[in-house]
């Protein structure tokens, strides 16, 4: 696994609870450094100046909620290309809908295990450096 790309991961849920589970479950995978906002606003200031392999957000919280925060980290050109997963504990139609039409590079539905969320981090992080990507074209 390509520790550069498991650097830093902001994590962003007004649930303080999960919040924390999710930011223990995303160092397990392997991330180093993860940021945690009950705000999206917070992570948003935190995003200005710092750097992030990995964003994930609920979809339902209060003054943004998660699409509106992903519609801000696709808008600036610092974030454009962050992998996102949005996810959400509220399975009426319209969440769904929202989680699954977002633009999200992923997203999952609370409550979700390690190796869901493992399974879509490796999916959406590309962590293959430069040489091995040539060393796998020439083989």
């Amino acid at each position: 696994m390509c520790n550069k790309c498991f650097d830093t991961a902001v994590v962003v849920d007004d649930d303080r609870h999960f919040l924390e589970s999710v930011g223990l479950m995303l160092r397990r995978i392997g991330f180093r450094d993860i940021k945690l906002f009950v705000d999206a606003y917070d992570a948003l200031d935190w995003l200005e100046e710092g750097n992030s392999n990995l964003i994930v957000s609920d979809l339902d919280m209060p003054l943004m909620n998660g699409c509106e925060f992903l519609q801000e980290v696709r808008a600036k050109s610092t974030t454009i290309d962050t992998p996102f997963i949005l996810n959400t504990g509220n399975l009426t139609p319209e969440y769904r809908q929202a989680a699954i039409t977002s633009g999200a590079s992923e997203y999952l539905f609370k409550p979700y295990k390690l190796e869901e969320l493992k399974e879509k981090v490796l999916a959406i992080v590309d962590c293959v450096e430069p040489i091995q990507e040539a060393q796998a074209q020439t083989a």
